[in-house]
Parts: structure tokens; sequence; C-alpha cells
């Protein structure tokens, strides 16, 4: 208990004699972890309409007009292939009925036709948006498949976008981390250095490294940890108004966002906890080396 007080005490005195590079560090941590955490939360929802757009891209295989087919047989072996998630199968009659729908009060067009001239169909949908290419190819090898209709370029824009914002939240996310962990590690080194003579002291009157160390590792995780509070607050404050506005203008995205508090405040307990780790880490690594090099005989 009381070497708990002689550290905490000690951690309040870096505080109050090195005020500034604490408030820069708190800051700076803050605007980093908020950064951080309003790039993550948009990768989220850019993932899940990706992931959405992806399930309702859908492969229509349209069957050759011969009435010896067994459609059931035919359902089954397009079923087993690889890159099937879900399928549906259509009878001439059934996409008649589709159309009809779909055309409204121009249905009656459809009663020059004739004859439903549509074949059998199977609607096919697949897990990712890159695997559509590699279905097509194999439907098209299928003796029984006479014409598929799907929206290649669509299909090849979607594929691409998510690609490419996996990559980008990744580096953004590397990018916060790194200089997020520089501020923090700078500032407890410029602390460290700056009582240098009175760590060496307390060395050699019999202080334990541990004992030294523990009051700068406890103020970096401090100041680490309320500058993801602060960091919580502005994603708090910044994201929930943010949502709203995207509902109001832009409501086909609605089923897209993630408007769960319980969600947001999870992961804003995650982001806090992550800050004080982080914090944590840094100032551990950059005190045992500076304390090994002062404490080294030369």
């Amino acid at each position: 208990m009381t070497t708990l007080k002689y550290v905490l005490r000690d951690m309040f005195r870096l505080l109050i004699h090195h005020w500034v590079l604490g408030l820069l560090t708190l800051i700076t941590a803050g605007v980093m972890l908020w950064i951080l955490g309003i790039t993550t939360l948009f990768s989220l929802n850019l993932e899940n309409l990706l992931l959405r757009l992806e399930s309702e891209l859908t492969v229509q295989a349209y069957l050759v007009r011969d009435n010896t087919l067994n459609i059931e047989e035919i359902a089954e072996k397009i079923q087993k292939l690889e890159y099937v998630y879900t399928m549906k199968i259509y009878s001439p009659s059934d996409s008649l009925a589709k159309l009809q729908e779909k055309m409204g009060s121009h249905s009656k067009a459809l009663d020059m036709l004739g004859e439903n001239p549509i074949p059998y169909n199977f609607e096919i949908h697949v897990h990712k948006a890159e695997e559509v290419e590699k279905l097509v190819e194999e439907l098209r090898a299928m003796p029984e498949v006479d014409d598929i209709v799907y929206a290649g370029m669509v299909v090849r824009r979607i594929s691409a976008l998510s690609r490419i914002s996996s990559r980008v939240a990744l580096i953004m996310f590397i990018l916060s981390v790194i200089i997020t962990a520089l501020v923090v590690y700078n500032t407890i080194h410029i602390s460290l250095y700056s009582r240098r003579e009175e760590i060496g002291i307390m060395y050699l009157v019999g202080a334990t490294k541990s004992y030294i160390a523990s009051p700068f590792v406890l103020e970096g995780t401090l100041l680490a940890f309320f500058g993801a509070l602060i960091a919580v607050g502005g994603i708090i404050g910044t994201y929930f108004p943010g949502i709203i506005l995207l509902q109001t203008n832009l409501p086909v995205l609605n089923s897209s966002l993630i408007t769960d508090k319980n969600t947001i405040f999870r992961f804003c307990a995650l982001l806090a906890g992550f800050g004080a780790t982080l914090g944590w880490v840094c100032s551990y690594l950059v005190v045992s080396r500076f304390i090994n090099s002062i404490t080294r005989p030369e």
C-alpha cells in the first residue's frame, strides 16, 4: 500500500511538472483515436453496404426451351456448383407473373406475345461479388443453359470497391495507431530525460527498476486512456448526427447503416480499452529502454 502511495505521488508530480506535454499528449491521443474510431465506423458501414449490394446481386440463368429437360436434376446440378449461395427456380408461368407485376398497368402489352416465351430459369445468389464471374463461367459450360443475365459492370465495380475500401481502412488504422503511439512514446521519453539525474540517484540508493518505471508507465497509460475518452465523446457527438443526416437525405442507405446504440457504445468501450492498452505498451517500452540505458554500468 505504501509503495502504491509513492508511485501515485510521483505520477501526479510528473503530470504537474510536465502539464504542457501531458496536455499535448492528451489532445493528440484524443484526436488520433477519434480519427481511428470514425474511420473504423465508416469502414464498417461501407462494408455493410457492400455486403448488402453483394447479397442483392443475382445471376439469372435461362434454360433451353426443351420439354424433355429434368428441371429438378438441373437444379440439383446447379446447386452443387462451388459459388452458389442460394437459388430459386422460376417456371415460365412464375416468370410471366413476376414480369406482369413489375410492368403494372402496362402488363396488358404482354398479351400480344401469345404463347409465354419465357423458359424455366434460376435466380442465383453468391456470397461475394468477385464470385459472380466464376459462377457465370461454370454456368456457360452447361449445355442445358441457353442464356445468362447479370450486371457484369456493376459486379466488377462492387468487387473493386470492396477491395479498395478494405485496403484504405487498414492503412488508416495502421497510420492512426502509429501516430498515436509515437506521440505517447515521445512524451514519456521527454519526461524521463528531464529526470535522468533523479532516476540515476534513485537507482543508486536502492530503488528497483520496477519502482522507478511505475509512475511513468502509469502516466502514459492514464494520458492515453483519457485521450480515448475524449475520442469517445467526439464519436458520440458526431456519429449519431451524421447518421441522422444520411438517413434523412439518403433513405436507401438505412438498412446498411450501423444505428444500434448498444453496438456503438460497445465499440466506444473497446476504443477506450485500446487507448489505455496502447498507452501502457508505449510507456512500458520507452521506460524499460531508457532505464536500462541509464542504469547500465559504463
